[in-house]
């Protein structure tokens, strides 16, 4: 890969991950950190095991947190919105 098409993918991996930071309602460090550490995670097994990674700074409880409020309750007024979003992030 040379150095163009490096700075190239770099810069569209920081738009995507704009997008999808933008796409989430609640919890979002946790979620940006969650997916560092499985991003970035060979060995872990479970859940439990990634939020021992070093770029998931924080503790069990906020991991639990943040997967049950990753997606947006369907009561949210503009869940589709938010869906779809996130959606087109992914």
């Amino acid at each position: 890969m040379t150095k163009n098409e490096t700075a190239t993918s770099v810069e569209e991996f920081l738009v995507w991950r704009s997008n999808l930071f933008q796409g989430l309602k609640a919890r979002k460090e946790t979620i940006i950190e969650l997916l560092d550490a499985l991003s970035s995670n060979q060995q872990a097994h479970s859940v439990v095991e990634l939020s021992l990674n070093p770029l998931f700074r924080r503790d069990y409880n906020s991991l639990y947190r943040g997967i049950q409020e990753f997606l947006p309750t369907q009561t949210d007024p503009n869940y589709e919105q938010r869906i779809e979003t996130l959606f087109s992030a992914v």
